[in-house]
């Protein structure tokens, strides 16, 4: 169930396991379970392969045999692995900007997926026709109601919507990070760039337990929760 699997997921005590060298010196601790922001984004490029295969190699999933709401759910679903693998391309190159701009299309994806399930059809009608507007102050609310989720979305979405609307849209989130000193270069710290990282990671894992889910694929969705718990592991 969706409870089940938001359980599983908050008990991995992701913010305890994710620590980066800087966190590790500023608080005393005795080692860090990850080395480098480097280290966690060629972590996520192969989890985040590992998960678009579950569903990849199920050769008989096609838009043709789909239906409208299925259709859209896989177009969403490849949206979303397109966009991660950008973020986490644009990371290796230090293409910072670009990278930190494409997070919030990649959470309206993961919003909209949620959507062509939950949604009437007159949501979807609005989706297909390419009418549909996220509105992001209250969906997190819906879609926690309609998936059981607790909270988990609502509250995200709340803590990070102006700082995904600033990054987008070459704000200042954006702009106070080009400086160093009085040097323009840059400048995001490896905190940040984990912390996108598992964002985005944490994206598409939600959109591939969603299709696995919805096209009973049982075996690959239950692989998808497993790939999970090790991906939150200490390291």
């Amino acid at each position: 169930s969706w409870p089940s699997v938001l359980a599983m997921w908050q008990s991995l005590c992701l913010p305890a396991v994710y620590l980066c060298v800087p966190c590790v010196q500023k608080y005393g601790l005795r080692e860090s379970p990850m080395r480098t922001a480097s280290d966690e984004i060629d972590r996520a490029i192969i989890f985040s392969q590992r998960l678009e295969n579950l569903v990849g190699q199920k050769n008989s999933v096609t838009l043709g045999s789909a239906g409208n709401r299925g259709g859209l759910l896989l177009a969403y679903w490849s949206v979303a692995f397109d966009l991660d693998k950008g973020i986490l391309a644009l990371l290796q190159h230090k293409f910072y900007a670009g990278a930190f701009a494409l997070i919030r299309p990649l959470i309206e994806t993961q919003l909209r997926a949620h959507v062509v399930i939950m949604g009437s059809d007159a949501d979807v009608a609005l989706i297909a026709s390419d009418n549909y507007q996220v509105n992001f102050k209250t969906i997190g609310s819906e879609i926690d109601k309609s998936f059981g989720m607790n909270g988990y979305t609502e509250r995200f979405l709340e803590q990070s919507r102006d700082v995904l609307h600033s990054f987008t849209h070459s704000g200042l989130s954006q702009l106070g990070r080009r400086f160093k000193g009085n040097d323009l270069v840059a400048h995001y710290n490896d905190e940040e760039i984990i912390e996108l990282v598992h964002i985005s990671t944490t994206s598409v894992f939600l959109v591939n337990v969603l299709v696995t889910k919805y096209f009973k694929f049982e075996d690959e969705w239950k692989r998808t929760n497993e790939l999970m718990v090790e991906w939150g592991r200490p390291h």
